[in-house]
């Protein structure tokens, strides 16, 4: 009995000194830990910032200013252009029937004329088309001698009405069928004064000419001597270089600033110096398939032979805005993250850092869509020192 008093009095000691203990132990405290993104990180364009530059300041930076101004501003597009042809001014020389080459007279390089004989294609079609023409001829002929004589046989009261009336008919099918061996002819290419000639001489050739129908410079040959060609097979390409077309290839974004009647500086790719003027004759309205790009045409006459068809050229194209806006120039510029700031002059030692909107870009002017007014002066030089006084005066602010 007395060995059960003393277990229970060692266990009552033992619980009260563990008690103790843990009365004794110190309470952890929760802190709530605040993240944040560093000052330099932040935007500050929520608020106005200003930075005040001290006298020795302002003289080691020397910052120049530009005074805004609102107004229509001409700017330079540039894109690339390819020399063609002009339209009216080349020309792909055709066999109008079958037969065989007999005669090339010209190759290429060498300098044509309107109407000069460029090949002599021999053809047995081309001698039907003259035997139908010769044939209704002699009947037009025959026809209309018989109906002049029955005319005075009727007005002798030998012939009758009738008979005068059929003939008069015959007349006029011999008529038709000769207009239709004419007009066959011409078709081919047959001039009148060869056309004449066939109803003169008892003998001719079936040899057709071909004869080229500018002037200009032969560009390629596309036959040989003694090659048989079908009808509407390409013989020869004449070229008139004194007139091009320019193909300027613009992008979307520039197209609608661009117009005819747009001065033109066309230039060489790899001499600049070497520039020729124009203006903007047409714009395509749809984009190009291939470039998808929209398409400008500039028809200019060439000067010493220069440009020509197939030279890749560099156009600086003039444009005017199409509304008043607010331009600065690109150097002003810069960014915070994704936001475009410049830096607006208040006096000769403060400038205020000011988000804006840009409209667009093009080359050396940014056009400006909100955020400034006409009068404000911007800084054109030492923009980025101005940009990290201002990160500056943030995280001091902070």
């Amino acid at each position: 009995m007395k060995t059960k008093f003393i277990h229970l009095g060692i266990v009552i000691i033992l619980f009260s000194f563990a008690a103790c203990n843990s009365g004794n132990e110190p309470k952890e405290e929760k802190v709530a830990v605040e993240t944040d993104v560093p000052p330099s990180l932040k935007d500050g364009t929520d608020k106005v910032v200003e930075i005040k530059l001290s006298d020795k300041e302002r003289g080691e930076l020397s910052i120049k200013t530009e005074a805004i101004k609102s107004e229509f501003v001409d700017h330079q597009i540039l894109a690339p252009g390819v020399v063609f042809p002009s339209p009216g001014h080349s020309s792909i020389i055709s066999t109008p029937i079958n037969g065989q080459v007999t005669a090339i007279n010209v190759y290429e390089g060498n300098r044509v004329n309107k109407g000069q004989e460029l090949f002599r294609i021999q053809s047995l079609e081309y001698g039907n088309l003259i035997s139908e023409y010769l044939q209704a001829y002699a009947q037009e002929s025959f026809q209309k001698s018989r109906l002049a004589r029955l005319q005075q046989l009727v007005e002798e009261r030998i012939s009758s009405t009738s008979e005068l009336e059929q003939a008069t008919a015959e007349y006029q099918r011999a008529s038709a069928s000769l207009k239709s061996a004419y007009a066959k002819l011409r078709a081919v290419g047959v001039p009148d004064s060869e056309i004449a000639k066939f109803s003169d001489s008892g003998n001719f050739e079936p040899t057709l000419k071909i004869v080229a129908p500018i002037d200009g410079v032969i560009e390629k040959n596309f036959v040989e001597l003694g090659q048989s060609v079908n009808a509407l097979e390409n013989l020869s390409r004449v070229l008139d270089t004194h007139e091009v077309l320019i193909r300027g290839y613009v992008s979307p974004g520039d197209a609608v600033l661009v117009e005819p009647g747009n001065l033109v500086e066309i230039s060489k790719r790899e001499q600049e110096d070497v520039t020729i003027k124009g203006k903007i004759t047409s714009v395509n309205p749809g984009l190009d398939e291939t470039s998808r790009s929209v398409v400008v045409n500039i028809i200019i006459p060439s000067e010493d032979g220069w440009p020509k068809p197939g030279e890749n050229l560099r156009l600086a194209i003039t444009s005017e805005s199409q509304k008043e806006t607010v331009a600065i120039q690109l150097q002003a510029l810069t960014y915070d993250g994704d936001q475009p700031i410049v830096f607006v002059k208040k006096d000769a030692n403060t400038f205020e850092r000011r988000p804006i909107e840009v409209e667009q870009i093009k080359g050396d002017f940014v056009f400006v869509a909100s955020g400034l007014s006409a009068g404000e002066e911007v800084a054109v030089t030492k923009v980025f020192s101005l940009k990290a006084l201002s990160r500056f005066d943030i995280i001091s602010e902070e």
